[in-house]
């Protein structure tokens, strides 16, 4: 074989495996409708989980829309709706509080909504009904569709490693926007949300899975690292990387650092730490 054709081979089985992964439509809502039994977990992009156990379908900061997106997201807030529960949102952003995704659930789906007040305003055009509609406040516990919940302070920072101030009503924000530790199948979930290290953080015990976000406008790698291992949770999964296009001036959000992060942790720590693609499944025993 001529040497250029060897060149050409590594090249496209390299952008092979770099390429997003794609899903035929509806594969992993399927997926997620067929499974009963355990915990399972699918990583939707940015922030986005669906977590099931048994037959409760839970969701975390679902953007499901493809604006400015990497690539679709692997499944639609339509596919989702007729199995979704409930959906927990930590604050107000888009990529996180995403209109689009929650008026289609608001009409398709029965699922509650855990909304902070700074996400009411910003949705004030959807009309939630107010049964299905649940206003956490940081340290006030709370139990959904058989859920216990524990809502705890989330501090979104910005570029360079500072804390979000510029926004209209931020000390009403940071007093109301939320992480979730929450409590499925047996086992402690943690998301943390965009949020800087906080003591609170690092003052809670039995955390088994917890989703971290190692961007420069959350807990990068230094203070991801130090969370981990204070923690020492059985699970690991960094999120808010690789879903937005990367923009120079937003990198600060867009870009995440999970392969910088892994290798930060020790040899132990690290068989924990699992890196999905997006509607890749998860199960955890």
């Amino acid at each position: 074989m001529k040497k250029t054709s060897i060149a050409w081979l590594f090249i496209s089985m390299a952008m092979l495996v770099s390429a997003p992964q794609s899903y035929a439509s509806g594969a992993v809502a399927n997926q997620i409708h067929s499974h009963h039994k355990g915990i399972a977990i699918w990583w939707t992009g940015n922030a986005g989980w669906l977590i099931k156990s048994g037959d409760l379908l839970i969701g975390t900061d679902l953007a499901l829309d493809n604006d400015d997106k990497v690539q679709p997201p692997p499944v639609t807030a339509l596919e989702i709706a007729q199995d979704l529960n409930v959906l927990l949102v930590t604050h107000h952003h888009s990529d996180h509080c995403n209109p689009e995704t929650i008026r289609q659930l608001v009409q398709k789906s029965k699922c509650t909504f855990v909304l902070p007040s700074p996400c009411i305003k910003e949705l004030k055009d959807i009309k939630i009904p107010r049964e299905r509609l649940i206003v956490p406040e940081p340290l006030d516990p709370f139990t959904v569709q058989g859920m216990r919940v524990e809502p705890i302070h989330a501090i979104h920072g910005n570029q360079e490693f500072t804390v979000l101030t510029r926004e209209p009503d931020f000390v009403d924000k940071i007093a109301h926007n939320c992480g979730y530790v929450f409590s499925l199948g047996g086992k402690q979930f943690l998301q943390p949300g965009d949020s800087v290290l906080t003591e609170e953080q690092l003052s809670l015990r039995n955390i088994d899975v917890l989703f971290i976000s190692p961007t420069v406008h959350d807990m990068y790698i230094d203070r991801s690292t130090t969370l981990i291992n204070h923690l020492q949770p059985r699970y690991i999964f960094p999120q808010h990387f690789g879903t937005y296009r990367e923009i120079e001036d937003e990198l600060f959000w867009r870009r995440g650092y999970p392969d910088e992060l892994k290798v930060h942790l020790s040899p132990e720590l690290q068989q924990r730490y699992h890196k999905l693609s997006q509607g890749q499944m998860f199960e955890i025993r």
